[in-house]
């Protein structure tokens, strides 16, 4: 399946849209998730965002793999990756929003790891 894309004016609608995204796969945000630290850029060894974590009594057939966490590259811009699922079932979404790659290097001063 081809990664979806979509655009929005401001961090906060970005953000928002792609929280409801997993949401609407019945993803539950919790203390059951694994930070997600940045490898490039101006987000390498800084906090970008979640992922899926083992859970205590679900088997791990039952535990679909789910991510969200910010990203920038130069085609397109700042934005936030989420994706659902893996192999062939695979779901991926791009959520974009205004701003250039400075925006991403002001953001990233204050995701140092908790």
């Amino acid at each position: 399946m081809a990664e979806q894309i979509k655009r929005f004016q401001t961090i906060e609608q970005a953000r928002n849209a792609a929280v409801k995204w997993l949401e609407e796969r019945n993803v539950q945000f919790g203390p059951h998730r694994k930070i997600e630290i940045g490898r490039l850029g101006v987000l390498k060894d800084k906090e970008i965002g979640v992922s899926s974590h083992y859970q205590i009594g679900v088997r791990v057939d039952q535990r679909p793999y789910w991510r969200i966490r910010l990203d920038y590259d130069p085609d397109k811009g700042p934005h936030f990756n989420t994706e659902f699922n893996t192999g062939p079932a695979r779901q991926k979404a791009a959520f974009l929003f205004v701003g250039t790659e400075s925006l991403i290097e002001t953001l990233a001063k204050s995701r140092d790891p908790r």
